[in-house]
């Protein structure tokens, strides 16, 4: 779950980055179809302006008759070449952009349309995994070192003991502080209790703090420490049986 979490919004700016740069593709695609299409049209007036050209050339030629009657034929010949080379290429491009207009979107309100579905898709998938809003309230996140936050609640009266474990145990094991404050009610035996789906990480943190804590039983988050941990993954709940950690009271 927590490797979803991880690559979940990863995945979601994956997906849309993806899909504007294929919307971009379809777009620079249907332009150069379009072009392709209106050049291929143009192609018989194309022939006849060359056409015309060199019939003028022909005759703006300064030789005799023979020359001028030889310079018409040889315009008439061109004339046949290039309306025949035109006629091949329009023969050749023709079906192929008749199949590309058949099987591509061009139409860009179908691209825009996907575009935001895709947008709206992205978004659903990304706030699920907690980039615009931690699920369940939980506001704090697994750190860089992929250990939660966890919140210590001090259920055994002594003042300033949360802090002090806090500093000394929880940091000391590698784990964040959360929330440090009172448990509001006493606890016998210290405890690490976790949200939805974090159970593994409580068992994680229960073994990280033995050594100076002893083994600290694993629950789950009743609603009162829930709202106390202000949506700390975890939540270390301090009872009498460390009242006396490192002999502080302070």
């Amino acid at each position: 779950m927590h490797v979803i979490e991880s690559i979940g919004p990863i995945l979601g700016i994956v997906a849309f980055v993806g899909l504007a740069t294929l919307a971009f593709l379809l777009f620079q695609q249907a332009r150069d179809i379009r072009r392709l299409r209106e050049w291929a049209g143009r192609a018989p007036e194309r022939a006849q302006e060359a056409a015309e050209a060199v019939q003028a050339a022909a005759e703006a030629s300064r030789g005799g008759p023979d020359a001028g009657e030889a310079a018409g034929e040889e315009a008439a010949a061109q004339h046949r070449r290039l309306g025949a080379a035109w006629a091949r290429v329009t023969a050749a491009v023709t079906p192929r952009l008749t199949e590309l207009d058949r099987r591509l979107p061009v139409d860009g309100r179908y691209v825009l349309a996907a575009v935001a579905i895709g947008v709206v898709a992205a978004g659903v998938l990304t706030s699920g995994f907690g980039v615009f809003g931690g699920n369940d309230g939980n506001h704090h996140k697994h750190g860089s070192s992929g250990k939660p936050h966890v919140a210590v609640l001090n259920g055994t009266g002594v003042p300033g003991l949360a802090a002090l474990v806090g500093k000394q145990v929880v940091k000391a094991a590698g784990y964040k502080t959360g929330t440090v404050a009172n448990a509001g009610s006493s606890f016998t035996n210290t405890v690490a209790m976790f949200a939805p789906g974090e159970e593994p990480q409580a068992k994680k943190l229960a073994k990280a703090i033995k050594p100076k804590l002893g083994d600290t039983p694993t629950t789950a988050m009743t609603t009162d420490v829930r709202a106390r941990a202000d949506g700390a993954p975890l939540a270390l709940a301090l009872g009498l049986d460390d009242a006396q950690f490192a002999g502080g009271s302070g």
